[in-house]
């Protein structure tokens, strides 16, 4: 079945964004001024995209960006916050008379999958949170993301965006077709980050004399 293709405002940034993902931005460039204004005044999403993806056309995932708080600045600069809510596909592009660009472009939601399985459903939540927990060991922060959601999607979501991954493995995994997929993915690299961090630990041992400095990091 074809989708329906849509025009959608595009603002390329080195950022992956995904669904249900808050993105703060500031605006000054008068050309995103202008198109900032327009979603607001229609109050009509804009597209997140990885700048570098630009050029595949049809192949291209990007993530719909909903304005939620808008902070005008005395010049006419703005503070954005955002926040992400579906994945589109981007079939083309073109520059509007502002220069600003508009895509031509998809919903491109996850497909439906077997149900994944709540021992991994559990398992991922328990590496997940073992991932928080060292990544505050690392930056000397108490980090705290609540409960963990059960539905597998969301889940997977959550994963994907609290993993230390470069872009292009960020734009991977928004790119996953289906939910299993995408689950499978994320559940496989929090485990591995898990362990390497681990073993980490346990091979940079502090010095017996206590009287030394020491730093993990």
């Amino acid at each position: 079945m074809s989708r329906q293709v849509y025009e959608l405002p595009l603002f390329p940034l080195d950022v992956v964004l995904f669904p249900g993902q808050l993105l703060p931005l500031h605006i000054f460039e008068p050309r995103y001024r202008v198109m900032i204004q327009r979603c607001i005044d229609t109050s009509s999403p804009f597209g997140v995209l990885l700048t570098f993806t630009l050029n595949r056309a049809g192949q291209a995932v990007g993530t719909t960006a909903h304005i939620s708080e808008v902070e005008r600045l005395q010049d006419g600069r703005m503070n954005i916050l955002t926040f992400g809510q579906q994945r589109f596909l981007l079939h083309r592009y073109r520059t509007s008379p502002h220069g600003y660009l508009i895509g031509e472009v998809s919903d491109y939601p996850f497909a439906e999958s077997p149900q994944v399985p709540p021992r991994q459903v559990r398992a991922l939540q328990e590496r997940l949170q073992r991932l928080v927990e060292i990544l505050g060991e690392q930056t000397a922060l108490q980090l705290d993301i609540g409960p963990l959601p059960d539905e597998p999607l969301a889940l997977a979501i959550v994963a994907a965006i609290l993993l230390p991954a470069s872009l292009k493995t960020k734009q991977r995994l928004l790119s996953q077709s289906t939910t299993q997929q995408l689950f499978d993915a994320v559940h496989t690299m929090v485990d591995r980050e898990v362990r390497l961090s681990e073993l980490a630990d346990r091979a940079i041992q502090p010095p017996q004399d206590p009287t030394i400095p020491f730093c993990r990091n």
